[in-house]
């Protein structure tokens, strides 16, 4: 699947924002597959990062997206295209219980890892085109923490640490979980790396579920998507008045599964055109943000 050739920098609808301009890639498992439709429309639409955050899911998606912007719709799309809980987690059924036992963790890093390797191989972040951070959260202190140094499959893989699932990560002596624990739309830590404006992929359902789910799984899922919109409002709110930042629109049902990979062609397509249809819409005048008008002029504060 390959983008069409950009438009002209005057059709883009942010042309007049402040520069560095960032794309800002959420968390959100299986949900990341809206990721790749929003990266298509705004790179058809000649719209180009500045540098690029990402947190869990969306570290792994950015990474992409930095290395190479131009063949990034062709090669996420082929990711996202095959990618399964086996790709992610592994297949064997006696691993899970050996690494639970010996890690605190359900699975380790060997899918993970080897997807990272195929899709990325041994790069380091200096070797992106496009600036990348990566961020992950401070197992003992709980902060998020932007990394942009040295080889970036370590990084991605403290992103991604979901705890329970995953171990954490150790780098530079200092041990990893996944970012999306307190960053997961990470408009902050992009604007503390840098950006004057924000264009913000988050991939997290729009809304909440029609029904409680009835299981305890499903229960645990719940709560933890309530409070990554939570979390996504505050980050919004807190800074939407003082930074241009616009906001793509997921196009994820709020009855899908965030470890459920079934639907990622129908997602692929669905968030490209939803995408399409919102920047079309901005560039004809419409608000980035619902009900508000954020503040265009570049400004000092952080």
């Amino acid at each position: 699947m390959t983008p069409r050739p950009p438009r002209s920098r005057e059709a883009g609808p942010f042309e007049d924002w402040p520069r560095p301009l960032a794309f800002v890639l959420s968390g959100g498992g299986a949900f990341g597959s809206v990721q790749v439709g929003m990266i298509r429309a705004l790179l058809e639409r000649g719209v180009l990062p500045d540098l690029v955050v990402g947190s869990s899911v969306g570290a792994l998606n950015g990474a992409v997206l930095a290395a190479s912007p131009g063949d990034a719709v062709e090669t996420l799309s082929g990711l996202w295209t095959h990618m399964s809980r086996r790709a992610v987690f592994g297949r064997s059924i006696v691993a899970p219980a050996r690494n639970l036992w010996r890690s605190r963790s359900v699975f380790d890093f060997g899918a993970l890892g080897a997807l990272i390797d195929r899709h990325l191989g041994s790069v380091a972040f200096e070797d992106l085109g496009v600036r990348f951070g990566a961020v992950a959260t401070d197992a003992l202190t709980g902060e998020p923490e932007v990394l942009s140094h040295g080889l970036l499959k370590p990084a991605l893989l403290a992103s991604s640490a979901v705890p329970g699932l995953f171990p954490a990560v150790t780098i530079g002596g200092r041990d990893y979980l996944d970012g999306g624990v307190t960053a997961n739309v990470p408009i902050r830590q992009a604007i503390a790396f840098g950006a004057s404006s924000v264009v913000c992929l988050d991939a997290t359902p729009p809304h909440l579920a029609t029904q409680l789910p009835r299981s305890p799984v499903g229960g645990l899922i719940h709560a933890t998507s309530l409070m990554l919109r939570s979390q996504r409002a505050h980050a919004v709110d807190d800074l939407v008045y003082r930074y241009p930042v616009a906001l793509i629109p997921s196009s994820v049902p709020p009855d899908f599964g965030c470890f459920n990979f079934e639907h990622n062609r129908e997602l692929l397509e669905s968030s490209y055109a939803v995408a399409s249809a919102t920047l079309d819409a901005w560039h004809a005048g419409a608000p980035a943000v619902p009900g508000a008008t954020p503040n265009t002029e570049p400004s000092t504060a952080r």
